[in-house]
């Protein structure tokens, strides 16, 4: 976790007393300054397609929740009593967590062994099921739900017991390969081990459990903007012309958010008749070189009218 935001973070805290206003702030910044919550349109490249912000909010939010509640402390026996609240930091508010509500479901085997397969589809159909997680540019089966987006993809497991620790786990990611393991008393049982449709960069995924929910891994692609049609080799497969490849400005490196919004400039100046950010920088250097010595216009007034700055030859030359 990076915390070199804690200063002006922990200011905005204090000023705001409670965490409601302080999340007021964080969503209205969000709301004013970036494209998070406008929704997608055909006439606009900028914008989510609908539930998709609220997923990334969600995928967040999970990673922290997850983190809060250490997936290798043992589940405790339901209790009305609620947690103590601990003490408060010295001019920030309190804030008194809820009391975790533990789910009685247990999940389904992830991949088809006899002797659980009928057991975990009978688990899946009940409470619920894994078609309620993300899924975008994705798919869903009764093991597993995975999306994409042109960076990375994140694939939800089904675990055999909600019981499982982060520690029971063994996670193994290759370059081509996914292999997942749980530790017993002097061997591991291999869960599952696939083949991966397109190449990932095992340095930069990482892996979460979600303690009665699933097992979250996150592969970054090893081509950004390749777009897989599925997530195993062989697997469960998606056409391509269902895939939404429309790419959110967050999702781009510096250079390339500058190439878009260079394009976007352009593009507005073209519609009002007016000249490009190429243009705009030649008539700088001109400027610049009008009254230089050697000029044949130097000492009199910049005149815009005198200097071609398109690509077209002016009106009675051949352009060369």
């Amino acid at each position: 976790m990076d915390d070199k935001f804690d200063a002006p973070l922990l200011g905005i805290l204090q000023n705001c007393g409670e965490l409601e206003p302080f999340l007021e702030v964080v969503l209205g910044f969000l709301y004013r300054k970036t494209d998070f919550f406008r929704p997608l349109s055909s006439d606009q490249s900028m914008g989510f397609p609908p539930g998709v912000a609220r997923e990334k909010l969600l995928k967040v939010y999970k990673k922290y929740e997850c983190m809060g509640s250490p997936a290798t402390v043992p589940r405790s026996p339901p209790s009305n009593n609620h947690p103590p609240t601990p003490p408060a930091t010295p001019g920030l508010p309190s804030i008194t967590p809820r009391p975790t509500v533990t789910p009685n479901v247990t999940a389904g085997e992830l991949l088809p062994k006899p002797e659980l397969k009928q057991e975990a589809m009978e688990q899946i159909q009940g409470d619920w099921s894994t078609s309620s997680w993300d899924h975008h540019n994705g798919g869903v089966t009764e093991h597993y739900a995975w999306s994409q987006t042109a960076t990375d993809v994140d694939l939800k497991l089904v675990l055999p017991n909600p019981n499982i620790k982060a520690s029971d786990l063994k996670i193994d990611i290759k370059p081509y390969n996914l292999k997942v393991q749980l530790k017993q008393q002097s061997d591991l049982q291999t869960l599952l081990e696939e083949k991966l449709h397109s190449l990932v960069k095992p340095e930069e995924s990482m892996w979460s459990l979600h303690k009665g929910e699933c097992l979250q891994i996150n592969l970054e692609k090893g081509r950004d903007g390749y777009w897989w049609t599925g997530m195993f080799e062989g697997g469960h497969a998606i056409k391509l012309d269902t895939i939404d490849t429309t790419r959110h400005m967050h999702e781009f490196g510096q250079d390339e958010r500058a190439c878009v919004q260079k394009l976007m400039f352009d593009q507005q100046q073209k519609r009002l008749g007016q000249p490009s950010s190429d243009e705009l920088n030649t008539e700088e250097i001109l400027k610049k070189a009008w009254n230089t010595e050697g000029s044949p216009f130097a000492g009199t007034e910049y005149d815009r009218s005198k200097i071609n700055l398109s690509n077209n030859p002016p009106p009675g030359t051949s352009g060369t």
